[in-house]
Parts: structure tokens; sequence; C-alpha cells
């Protein structure tokens, strides 16, 4: 009986020794790498611009996403500013047209879930609408 424990006991101090732990060294690759992850923050919101209904005879195909930077206004109105990846001419049209008509509940920026100034966003919008 005392055997399967010494075993077990070998193995759990095996892997803890072969686990791989981070090496700290300040070798001018490692800091490139960690200059190019941190160089665009995350997305603090989601928002959905366009809430619009689904005609009837519709379907719905796809959901796109752009992470933009943007400036939140106390009243909710939101400019944007840049995109995190270049997008098509017909996206920047459609979502710049949507942002100017798309603003963010008062109940939001109040409660603290959404905060002023310049961050990052997400914005969800529709695409491809066809034929069921």
């Amino acid at each position: 009986m005392k055997t399967p424990v010494y075993v077990l006991f070998f193995l759990v101090l095996l892997l803890g020794a072969c686990h791989s732990r981070p090496q700290s060294s300040s070798s001018e690759e490692g800091e490139d790498i960690e200059a190019s992850t941190d160089s665009i923050e995350k997305a603090t919101a989601i928002f959905w611009v366009d809430k619009r209904a689904v005609p009837p005879g519709m379907e719905l195909k796809r959901i796109s996403t752009a992470k933009a930077r943007v400036n939140i206004h106390k009243n909710g109105k939101i400019d944007l500013l840049e995109f995190a990846k270049t997008q098509p001419k017909s996206v920047v049209h459609y979502l710049t047209y949507r942002l100017e008509i798309f603003r963010v509940k008062e109940m939001m920026i109040d409660s603290g879930y959404v905060k002023t100034g310049e961050q990052y966003v997400q914005l969800r919008y529709w695409t491809d609408l066809g034929r069921k």
C-alpha cells in the first residue's frame, strides 16, 4: 500500500520539476515581443451599433466586429478616431454613419460601466442579409 503513495509522490515532484517557468531575460528579442503585444490595448466595451430588425423573409448570415479607438462623450456620443486594423471603405463608411446616430445609454455612463474619454472598443454590426 505504501508503494503507490511513494510512486504518486515521486510523479508529483517530477511534474513540478518539469513545469516550465517563465525566464526573465533582458534580451532585446524578448522586449520586442512584449512591445508588439502591448501596442494595442484591450477593448473596454462592446457596442452593437445597429439593432435593426431583420425584415420578413430575410435571414442574418453574419455578424462582424471591428476594433476601434474612439472618444466617448458624456452625452453618449461616440467619435471614431481610428481602427485597430485596416477596414474596407464600405465598413468605414457604414460605421461612421451608424455612429452619428448611435448613443451610449446615460445609465451605462452614470453607473461607471462605460467610461468617457479615449479608449478601444469593439463595434459589432450585421452583414450579409440574404433571402431564406
